[in-house]
């Protein structure tokens, strides 16, 4: 359970509640788990991010291997157990090494990766341990990715620190059942 009640339709003022109903359609009006049980906090805030989120992870056509690499390489930087736990598995299935996840993990050493693997760590290890990120390193993922793809990948990563922001301040609790030993913090 989050630091914050399970919210239901009568909790929500009447203005917010279309937007509150959108959201939980799918769910049968609540939402128990995940980033979107803080979100809906604030009805029309969360249906808003929701298409970004939406467009970033179901719409845009860079590589899957590289969206999951780069909501990994986030989620480390945040220390977010929540988002590692989901996306860990994801970036597996789409072809990240199992090498490159656990020593994303544990904080070790990287393993040899190809060319766009080793751009986006960088970038966002970068970003994550400065706030910036420098002109050898940008120059080598615009290159790597182009302008579109780049934008794209930062709002992505920068999408999934607002996400983990949600999930560790409001203390969302992993799922029981999990595939992915806890992210060593």
């Amino acid at each position: 359970m989050a630091r914050t009640p399970i919210v239901t339709r009568d909790m929500v003022p009447e203005q917010f509640r279309e937007a509150f109903d959108e959201l939980t359609a799918n769910t049968g009006g609540t939402i128990t788990g995940g980033p979107g049980s803080i979100t809906i906090n604030s009805p029309e805030m969360s249906r808003r991010r929701s298409h970004t989120t939406g467009y970033l992870r179901f719409e845009s056509t860079f590589p899957k291997r590289i969206q999951e690499l780069a909501i990994l390489t986030t989620a480390r930087a945040m220390d977010c157990q929540y988002i590692w736990n989901a996306h860990a598995p994801a970036a597996r299935r789409e072809g990240v090494s199992d090498a490159l996840v656990d020593a994303l993990r544990d904080k070790r050493p990287l393993p040899p990766m190809p060319a766009d693997e080793t751009v986006i760590v960088n970038y966002g290890t970068e970003f994550f341990k400065t706030h910036q990120v420098g002109p050898e390193t940008f120059k080598a993922a615009l290159d790597q990715f182009g302008a579109q793809h780049l934008v794209e990948l930062t709002a992505l990563m920068g999408n999934y620190a607002q996400t983990a922001f949600f999930l560790n301040a409001f203390a969302v609790e992993l799922p029981q059942e999990r595939t992915e030993p806890v992210l060593p913090v």
